[in-house]
């Protein structure tokens, strides 16, 4: 049975990899390659990421009970245009479609 879901978010983990942020830091002249300061520039990179990610949405998802974990983190994944790891959120409103 479809329901219409009001959600707000309360944490998320997004997925923010090395990869994501590498090609940035290898183009730094200043900075040497696999040098110390080559990954903790890598690392200070994705927590700046994340760190200006949001945490709190709110989202409107239409779907079965049973998928909505999996469309919350679709819907985040539409909505900042990173994927997650996981996240917490609490149902705001429901109907039955």
């Amino acid at each position: 049975m479809m329901k219409y879901y009001r959600i707000k978010t309360t944490y998320i983990d997004y997925c923010v990899e090395e990869e994501d942020v590498c090609e940035d830091i290898c183009n730094d002249p200043s900075i040497e390659e696999d040098s110390e300061e080559f990954y903790e520039a890598i690392q200070n990179e994705i927590n700046r990421i994340k760190d200006e990610l949001p945490q709190e949405l709110t989202l409107e998802i239409t779907c079965e009970e049973e998928d909505l974990d999996d469309e919350v983190s679709e819907a985040i994944s539409e909505e900042t245009g990173w994927l997650v790891n996981g996240m917490g959120y609490k149902i705001i409103d429901e109907e039955i479609e």
